[in-house]
């Protein structure tokens, strides 16, 4: 089971690299034909980068194209066919796809041989193991990608399909699970959904098919978007980064429509992570003073829903919502996962003070005292608490510099050389001090709240 997974893979990554190779030569031909303006949009369309990739010395479509020619000739003593006259309209779209591709045949079998010996004899070839796949890291992963091309939509979903298509992540994010304090079973269920299936197939189906759906919910800041970058730089998934403006639309029906266009896109490119941030915006509880546009856009992401439980696609949507006793309650019975992201511990604290400002910055500062000091302080918080109190000292050095001469013109605009200035110097206990009246936790809600609505509907 392994093995053939490890064979499929290799044979998708193959096919990937064919595909890159395939649009790195048209295009560059293209451009050399002179028609720059249908290069740009294969360029636009595929997502192929001629910064990243380009053609090696002395290859070029003609060449390749003159060489199966010659080889063709030399092995049938004719000329190859490679295109043909469209003979029916309605065959158009058949024969565009086709008629491009040189004809291939098939190698000559082997004649068997006639002076086989008569004698009975054991003969055995040796066993390779089979060599083992190296492994891409993430940003090689993110680099080498490259997107099918679209669906062939009508022309009414066209655009839709080009718009949610610039929501894929196509950059790594450069965020780890590692490198997330705290949230152990958030992480957790999070590689249960995606990472975990992926591993062990074998493992999850039936009654053990991977959720669906999560809802991340709790205090701004306490991590829930770090979490989705998490998922996008190690699940290897499509990842749709969605919100509000990728499916809302002023024209009537387009709302619908981008939903089922996310939908259809998201089982294209399978396995897929559809992350929808302030998910409370769009699915708010509907009541009867609602306007019927928004009613049946809530209605079609409901049903789109409906679809991932009952069907096999490899989808997985990921919600985050600040404020979530505003959602409807379809949705939360379609997400089955709701999980609380709550403000970091005292510990968590201690460790992201540590991680964020170095120990020789601060080593007469007892951090774990000031973690204590941190109630309702959520991560965002601890991080620009510490980056007003790391500019302290930098304020110090300005002030310094500005007074050494001020008659001297500064030339702002000119950057100085690291060594022509002093150390700004570490940072003091009055430092912290001075940020933390300076610096108030950004949320209202206090966690209660949160524990409270987990307590009614939660669900790890």
């Amino acid at each position: 089971m392994a093995f053939a997974t490890r064979s499929k893979a290799e044979e998708i990554k193959r096919e990937q690299e064919q595909r890159r190779v395939i649009l790195t030569l048209c295009v560059r031909y293209i451009q050399s034909a002179g028609y720059q303006e249908a290069a740009q949009k294969v360029i636009h369309d595929s997502g192929i980068s001629l910064e990243k990739f380009d053609l090696a010395d002395n290859i070029d479509l003609s060449i390749i194209l003159k060489d199966f020619e010659d080889y063709y000739f030399l092995r049938h003593n004719k000329q190859p066919k490679v295109i043909k006259k469209a003979e029916f309209v309605e065959e158009r779209k058949v024969n565009k796809s086709v008629s491009s591709k040189p004809k291939t045949t098939q190698p000559a079998k082997k004649e068997p041989q006639e002076n086989k010996k008569d004698d009975l004899e054991l003969s055995g070839k040796a066993i390779n193991k089979p060599k083992e796949p190296e492994v891409e890291t993430h940003d090689e992963y993110y680099e080498n990608r490259l997107l099918k091309p679209l669906p062939d939509y009508p022309t009414e979903y066209k655009d839709l399909a080009v718009a949610i298509q610039r929501d894929i992540c196509m950059a790594n994010p450069g965020v780890y699970f590692r490198d997330i304090i705290g949230l152990t079973e958030c992480k957790r269920l999070l590689k249960e959904a995606v990472l975990m299936p992926m591993k062990y197939p074998h493992l999850f189906t039936g009654l053990l098919e991977p959720w669906k759906g999560i809802l991340l919910f709790g205090p701004p800041g306490t991590g829930k978007t770090m979490l989705a970058k998490a998922v996008a730089t190690e699940c290897r998934t499509t990842f749709f980064n969605i919100s509000a403006s990728s499916i809302v639309s002023k024209w009537r029906g387009d709302s619908e429509k981008l939903i089922r266009v996310l939908f259809e896109l998201a089982k294209y490119y399978e396995p897929s992570t559809i992350f929808i941030d302030e998910i409370d915006s769009i699915m708010s509880q509907r009541d009867a003073g609602e306007h019927e546009g928004s009613r049946r856009m809530k209605t079609e992401l409901l049903i789109q829903m409906d679809g991932l439980v009952k069907n096999k696609e490899k989808i997985f949507l990921l919600a985050a919502s600040n404020l979530p006793w505003d959602l409807d309650i379809a949705l939360l019975r379609r997400l089955e996962k709701r999980i609380l992201v709550p403000l970091p511990t005292k510990e968590a604290k201690k460790q992201m003070i540590d991680s964020l400002i170095p120990n020789e910055k601060i080593p007469n500062i007892d951090t774990m005292s000031l973690a204590n000091r941190l109630e309702n302080y959520s991560g965002s918080d601890i991080k620009l608490l510490c980056k007003e109190a790391s500019m302290k000292p930098i304020r110090r050095l300005m002030r310094q510099l500005e007074n050494m001469d001020e008659n001297v013109t500064m030339n702002w605009h000119v950057p100085a050389e690291p060594t022509s200035i002093p150390s700004p110097g570490g940072i003091t206990v009055q430092d912290f001090e001075e940020a933390l009246a300076n610096t108030k936790p950004a949320s209202q809600i206090k966690q209660g709240a949160y524990e409270e609505w987990f307590n009614q509907y939660g669900s790890v």
